[in-house]
């Protein structure tokens, strides 16, 4: 007996050892990245959050939202998206073995001129000439009550042309629900329901009809249900509708905590829960004049280690500090070409195109390191070290995504 029992110890002792080495194995591969120094003349602004773009999944859900859906062995959701999704895709989709279902959701930045509560009151008012920037979603309701929690679907299945459906944060956010009314350039809109941010996908507000006239750009995702043998399957047909060298975003519920069209950063609504909110002025060349209040209030011009005195959100430079300071800390502020700092407050539209999203950067959320090395598509030439002790101080990093962007960090997490 006490024989086998040493065998049987060392049998286990040695068991243990090769589960440990595997996962120092794993460890390392997931964390450990490489990279090079390269030059290269670039002006072009960064656009982390530009269509196109995908982060590596992480583990920490990002401030403000709910955990991301869990994961199953049954039927899930999936998330396809590209700038050249074709009109059609949902129905070619529906047609592939291991495919349920699908829906085409296409979303665009809406504008309130103001808004009012049910009696009347006066809610929001901007400034004159000023208007507060809104992501919303138009969807079929009968379809898309099928792909979020069965206790929210009644409130999709009611929902008609006029209404609009806010997500928990925007209530917040618009201090108030339904029977809020909502005057936007082109329309009035009542609000009907509220609706969490997960069954909104991370938008402000959900709408069914045609998408409105004042949408000066669309932005078109499909979900489908799907079997879980079928994803690779799923991948190689959007893929095969896209022209070529055409990105495409493929994603199933629980690997990213929500399944939205550019859900590389943070949704805007979760943006202005952490930064808050401002109202501006669209500029023809791509930039926003900003309600200079909210400025005065939130932007700042401060000194931080490394780059010396730069403007951000206020609510932003501890974490930075605390990044640089480790940066040079550890020996990897040499990695940084102060002469190439991009900036990080730019109160802009993404690539400074009117028809597009809002910046980060116009949050003053955002900064771009190296930018002349770094031009975006190309092969991020940062250091790795760098990157990582900026990831940790609650940054992410747009050199991991599928449309690299390597001078690229913006807030995600507050530490």
């Amino acid at each position: 007996m006490r024989t086998g029992a040493r065998v049987a110890g060392r049998v286990l002792a040695a068991l243990a050892g090769a589960l440990l080495a595997g996962i120092a194995i794993l460890w390392a591969h997931g964390v450990t990245t490489s990279g090079t120094a390269a030059s290269g003349p670039s002006n072009r602004p960064s656009e982390s959050d530009t269509s196109g773009s995908e982060p590596q999944p992480e583990e920490v859900p990002v401030a403000g939202s709910r955990s991301p859906r869990p994961a199953t062995t049954g039927p899930q959701v999936l998330l396809a998206w590209s700038q050249g999704l074709p009109p059609d895709a949902e129905t070619r989709l529906e047609a592939i073995p291991g495919v349920s279902d699908a829906t085409t959701v296409r979303a665009g930045l809406d504008w309130i001129v103001n808004s009012k509560d049910a009696d009347g009151g006066v809610v929001d008012r901007p400034p004159d000439g000023y208007a507060i920037p809104m992501e919303v979603a138009v969807v079929e309701p009968a379809e898309y009550a099928r792909f979020v929690p069965p206790g929210e679907r009644s409130a999709i299945l009611a929902l008609r042309r006029g209404n609009m459906l806010l997500s928990d944060t925007s209530t917040e956010l618009r201090r108030g629900g339904t029977g809020l009314r909502l005057r936007m350039r082109d329309r009035v809109s009542t609000v009907s329901g509220v609706l969490s941010d997960i069954a909104a996908n991370g938008y402000e507000g959900i709408m069914s009809g045609a998408t409105p006239s004042a949408w000066q750009g669309v932005e078109t995702f499909v979900l489908a249900h799907i079997k879980h043998h079928a994803r690779k399957r799923v991948s190689r047909a959007v893929r095969s509708m896209l022209p070529a060298g055409q990105v495409a975003r493929i994603r199933v519920e629980g690997e990213t905590p929500f399944l939205r069209y550019g859900d590389a950063v943070l949704p805007q609504l979760l943006v202005k829960k952490n930064f808050g909110e401002f109202s501006a002025q669209p500029q023809s060349d791509g930039t926003l004049r900003i309600d200079p209040r909210w400025v005065r209030e939130n932007i700042r011009s401060e000194r931080v280690p490394v780059l010396g005195e730069i403007t951000c959100h206020r609510n932003v430079f501890p974490q930075l500090r605390r990044a640089l300071g480790d940066a040079r800390a550890m020996g990897a502020a040499y990695a940084i070409n102060k002469d190439q700092f991009g900036g990080c407050f730019g109160p802009r539209f993404i690539s400074r195109d009117p028809t597009g999203r809002i910046s980060h950067h116009a949050w003053g959320i955002a900064f771009d390191l190296n930018v002349a090395e770094n031009p975006v598509g190309s092969k991020p030439n940062l250091n790795q070290g760098l990157v990582q002790v900026i990831e940790k101080w609650g940054f992410t990093w747009g050199g991991r995504w599928l449309i690299p962007d390597g001078m690229h960090f913006e807030w995600k997490r507050f530490n």
